[in-house]
């Protein structure tokens, strides 16, 4: 009997090579395709997830869609991968979903936070960046509610970046801390690859004092050719949900 399940993940991906399957790298979907291809050998498999993260960048719930001719119940099929994942691949919920969910193109939001420490700790050297400048939240704030609302982000995204358009609409973006911990949320109908990292980095010189609020606004609205865009790094970011909620829009 042919089931459609829907799978939400948390991994953490400093020791991954990202979502996308590889050739030779272990990566996310790599792994949960070798094991089911295990558990259901007769089948074709094909994991869908709800984005691409990059090497290194780590998920609390990235959705992936599946469909298999298979006897396992969701309970099943969930023990029977956490069996046989590593330990730094967790299937954290696992839910039978109908023939038309597309992990990608059905999703309305995803979320992203970013993490940063003030100060530099062995523990968190995998899953924040440590910036060592002062920074001013203020500024970062404004920055953050530039960030809003509908833009091309075309600044803000890898170059070579295969889609049809660059345009986002970010519904929250703000920045929060705690006892020298910065966290950056957002959340927009979808994401370009690197745009995060991207919007985060220039950020960070705005927060520092090396550009201002009007060249980053410039920026967003690109209107500023003189700055340059400045990439964070990957082990700070984390996807935190996918939320499908009405209709769909995928990137």
């Amino acid at each position: 009997m042919l089931k459609h399940f829907k799978l939400i993940i948390e991994y953490d991906g400093a020791d991954l090579h990202g979502w996308q399957i590889q050739k030779s790298d272990r990566t996310v979907q790599g792994d949960l395709e070798r094991i089911l291809r295990r558990l259901c050998p007769e089948e074709t498999i094909s994991l869908i997830g709800s984005g691409r993260t990059d090497s290194g960048v780590h998920a609390k719930g990235q959705v992936a869609s599946l469909s298999l001719d298979t006897k396992l119940d969701p309970v099943a099929l969930k023990n029977a991968l956490n069996a046989n994942l590593q330990d730094d691949i967790r299937i954290q919920d696992c839910s039978l979903t109908d023939r038309g969910f597309h992990a990608r193109y059905s999703a309305t939001r995803r979320t992203y936070s970013y993490h940063i420490v003030r100060e530099y700790s062995v523990f968190t050297r995998k899953c924040a960046w440590w910036v060592k400048y002062p920074l001013d939240l203020k500024i970062l704030q404004t920055c953050a509610e530039i960030v809003q609302g509908e833009h091309d982000f075309s600044r803000f995204c890898k170059a070579t970046a295969e889609v049809n358009n660059k345009i986002c609409d970010v519904a929250e973006s703000y920045w929060t801390e705690e006892k020298g911990h910065l966290y950056y949320t957002i959340s927009a109908n979808r994401f370009l690859q690197h745009m995060v990292r991207y919007l985060v980095g220039t950020m960070i010189e705005v927060g520092r004092g090396r550009y201002g609020t009007k060249g980053f606004t410039g920026m967003i609205n690109n209107t500023c050719s003189e700055m340059t865009v400045v990439r964070a790094p990957a082990q700070g970011l984390t996807l935190l949900e996918v939320d499908y909620s009405s209709g769909g829009m995928g990137n």
